[in-house]
């Protein structure tokens, strides 16, 4: 019950109890007074009849007696009139029935009242010649507290109702601020950190709305100083060390970005063919420097076109995500020829040969590499500092063939599903289970895997995303349903049902079919392809969570999506990128940044997972960090 329904109800009987006594009080009062008045009447007119009627009690047969009893009798206040003589015979006797008309019988049981008798003795000379008797008709004071009753009644309504607007305008005024203050505290639990600009008249609560600014200002420092050394220690951690260029995981996180993409452009792989002999003959200083301004060099040539790569000790990477066959040509002519001015002036020959790979929407990640190295190989055979382009597909099948086996899967309904990385809570004095992951498998005609990025990739270019994930997600549920499952499931989703409207509808009447818990199924989309469409995403999270279920962002880095927008895409789990839980002792930004995210998602309740932790040190720390689901 609200606050000001129950100062409502507490007024409100403070008044009826008030009211209460008081017209109980008052009622009583006036019933006493008339009682007395009414003594007072009956006195004073026995006393006046009894003087007016003594002249003519010398008769008692004088039929006057009775007129001028009647006169005032006949004004109707009394009950009775008698006239006595000396021996106690009635003379005249006058009686009129109590008639109470329009006085309601509770009035009567709760105020009881007697008639009030006066007596009044005749004297005829020095002698009593008679007795008057009257009494009193209580009707009329009945009549009479009954009318007071109802005004009092009647005002003390009105005035109460005046009462009661008065005080809902007041509590409206009053208790406002208070709203303020519950809709500023569930934005400060969302993630955001409003202020009250119109503080409140009221003294207690215009402290309270004090306290909230100023708590929630501090909590929106403190949350902008970890974003910001959040994005610092995140660009230290997708970066070389010793060159500056971006490293061996940052490289396949954006390989695999344009290829899901469906871009077409190169890959360059660069390796210096004996780094190790140049550091014996020239010390190591030498080398360091050397690599520093080759990686420049890198910068410069790529610097319109793409990105630039260390992956390990000897061996470079560009990354040309949408160049075309003469802009390559162009680039690679110009490394070459800034590799060879390079290596002149440290008196090295031939220092560097570079493989170029065309990939496009049916490449497959894993020939990249193998591909590249091909074509490194090539281009040792050429000459000094040279370079080979592989023109040729590392996919293993048409867009033809990608297109068939894709409708197959789909109408025959052959994705397998299997649920793998089982993710455990360690908070407790026994390990939890809290997530698995819904991970799908197809297979050619031939039973064969599939890369499972390129089939979705394909699937998405060829407009069968959306019939793709609806098959996946009828298969999930199904074996969710079979298994009787507790433990909630990460199911991927592609932005192309994520954006649609026809999904979405789909989903509730599917989920509406189910009998699993809602809360089982979480809908999962990468940082990457979220971060497309915000918009979108933001409403699909919206959508799911009325729908009790929940959203999650996989691979997340806050380079992707920034901290700060997190909040406003309603989500409840993040699950960090692999490279983040590897080898976190061996870096010393990883376990500041495992730590940061961890603080700013709990603030905006948040829940944050680490997948495949594999080292047992790396497994120790993510577990100290309080991250809520880890797994091995």
């Amino acid at each position: 019950m609200s606050l000001s329904k129950q100062l409502l109800i507490l007024i409100s009987l403070i008044f009826l109890i008030v009211f209460s006594v008081s017209f109980l009080l008052s009622m009583s009062n006036i019933r006493n007074y008339l009682e007395v008045e009414s003594e007072i009447h009956v006195q004073d007119t026995a006393t006046s009849l009894g003087l007016s009627l003594s002249p003519h009690m010398s008769d008692e047969q004088d039929p006057i007696l009775q007129t001028m009893m009647n006169a005032i009798f006949d004004m109707g206040y009394y009950k009775e009139m008698r006239l006595e003589n000396v021996d106690g015979e009635n003379l005249v006797k006058l009686t009129n029935p109590v008639q109470m008309e329009g006085v309601p019988s509770w009035i009567i049981q709760l105020l009881p009242m007697q008639p009030a008798t006066a007596v009044s003795e005749i004297s005829s000379g020095w002698t009593i010649s008679g007795t008057i008797h009257v009494s009193s008709n209580p009707a009329y004071a009945y009549l009479k507290l009954y009318e007071q009753a109802k005004e009092t009644l009647l005002y003390s309504f009105l005035i109460f109702l005046a009462a009661f607007a008065l005080l809902m305008l007041v509590l409206r005024f009053t208790l406002k601020p208070l709203k303020d203050i519950q809709k500023q505290a569930n934005e400060i639990s969302t993630g955001n950190f409003t202020t009250i600009t119109q503080l409140p008249w009221t003294r207690e609560v215009r402290q309270v709305a004090t306290s909230m600014n100023g708590m929630s200002k501090k909590i929106g420092d403190t949350i902008a100083r970890l974003n910001s050394r959040l994005d610092s220690l995140n660009d230290s951690l997708k970066r070389d060390l010793l060159t500056g260029l971006f490293n061996q995981p940052t490289f396949d996180v954006d390989v695999k970005k344009a290829m899901s993409a469906s871009q077409t452009g190169y890959a360059i792989y660069i390796k210096f063919d004996d780094l190790a002999e140049i550091s014996k003959d020239k010390g190591n200083d030498v080398v360091d420097t050397l690599l520093r301004e080759f990686a420049q060099t890198l910068k410069q040539c790529v610097a319109n076109h793409g990105d630039a790569y260390r992956l390990y000790g000897s061996e470079f990477a560009l990354l040309c995500p949408e160049a075309d066959e003469k802009t390559i040509t162009v680039l690679a002519d110009k490394l070459k020829q800034d590799v060879t001015h390079l290596g002149q002036r440290y008196d090295i020959e031939d220092m560097v040969h570079t493989g170029i790979v065309l990939f496009d929407r049916s490449s497959e990640f894993d020939r990249l590499m193998p591909a590249m190295i091909e074509a490194y190989e090539q281009a040792r055979i050429i000459g000094l500092n040279a370079y080979f382009i592989k023109q040729d597909s590392i996919s293993s099948r048409s867009e033809q063939e990608w297109k068939a086996i894709i409708h197959q899967t789909i109408d025959n309904n052959t994705p397998e599903i299997t649920f793998t990385a089982e993710a455990f809570n360690y908070s407790g004095a026994a390990p939890v289970k809290v997530m698995q992951e819904a991970f799908t498998v197809v297979t050619d005609s031939d039973g064969m895997q599939l890369p499972i990025g390129t089939f979705f990739s394909m699937a998405q270019e060829f407009n069968q995303a959306e019939m793709l994930d609806r098959c996946i997600i009828n298969k999930i549920i199904h074996k969710m349903e079979q298994a009787d499952q507790q433990v909630p499931v990460t199911i991927n989703l592609s932005m192309v049902s994520v954006a649609s409207a026809e999904f979405h509808a789909w989903l509730s009447a599917r989920l509406e079919q189910t009998t699993l818990a809602n809360n089982l199924l979480a809908f999962s989309v990468t940082a990457y392809a979220a971060a497309k469409d915000l918009a979108a995403f933001a409403s699909f999270s919206s959508f799911v969570k009325n729908l009790g279920a929940t959203t999650l962002l996989k691979r997340y880095s806050s380079d992707i999506i920034t901290t700060d927008m997190l909040r406003e895409l309603h989500i409840d789990y993040i699950r960090l990128s692999r490279n983040v839980t590897e080898n976190i002792r061996g870096n010393v930004n990883k376990p500041d940044f495992i730590e940061i995210i961890q603080e700013v998602a709990s603030l905006v309740e948040i829940k944050v997972l680490a997948e495949s932790v594999k080292a047992d040190d790396d497994f120790e720390f993510v577990k100290q960090a309080g991250l809520y689901g880890i797994s091995r």
